[in-house]
């Protein structure tokens, strides 16, 4: 709770600090990411200058939808596995310019994601209404970005941000072998965002 309130403090003096500096052009930016590549999974980001070197930033994360058929080792029947997820973000950006090229970047966002995972395996001595397995997870987070970004001209943008995170994860499984064999878990973790640097090419106005 102490941390979410001390996001809340940062993210309303960031959007306050608007009124005081409002002799500058707004800057809009629009964030393409992809996040990962098997499967592909992307961010959607619009970013709006507040003030000189603060922006807002809200966004679609973690979009994705994915479907593959898999023959596990303890069967020789296939498992078709059906994904897809989708999450909201928004947060603060507090930006210094090292020259008119290279900006770093810093600050942090709150998201919420769902993802879902239906497999069925195809196994025809298992009754139809027992092959389906659903797994669904409930994800809240606190990301802080640190990234670098890169002026290719006026308009066009790369950047690349790591995120150190604090997630908070609810899981549900639900499967009918055995019949109504339904776990839930819990658990809190530390970590990065994404395996890899997140790069993005951004369009502003």
């Amino acid at each position: 709770m102490k941390i979410f309130i001390v996001f809340v403090f940062i993210l309303v003096y960031s959007l306050s600090d608007c009124a005081q500096d409002s002799v500058i052009s707004k800057i809009k930016e629009y964030h393409l990411t992809f996040t990962d590549f098997s499967p592909v999974t992307l961010q959607l980001k619009y970013k709006r200058q507040v003030s000189r070197e603060i922006y807002f930033k809200i966004g679609l994360v973690s979009l994705m939808v994915s479907k593959n058929s898999q023959v596990l080792q303890y069967s020789n029947f296939p498992t078709e596995n059906f994904s897809h997820s989708a999450g909201l973000e928004f947060g603060s950006e507090f930006r210094k310019h090292l020259n008119k090229k290279i900006s770093l970047y810093h600050g942090p966002s709150l998201s919420f994601i769902y993802q879902k995972t239906i497999s069925r395996q195809q196994d025809p001595a298992i009754i139809v209404n027992q092959q389906k397995t659903v797994a669904q997870t409930y994800r809240c987070s606190i990301p802080y970005s640190l990234g670098i970004i890169l002026n290719l001209n006026s308009n066009i943008l790369i950047t690349a941000e790591v995120n150190p995170t604090i997630n908070y994860n609810y899981h549900e499984y639900k499967s009918n072998v055995p019949l109504n064999s339904n776990t839930i878990s819990q658990n809190i973790n530390i970590g990065l965002d994404n395996r890899l640097v997140l790069l993005s090419i951004a369009y502003r106005l």
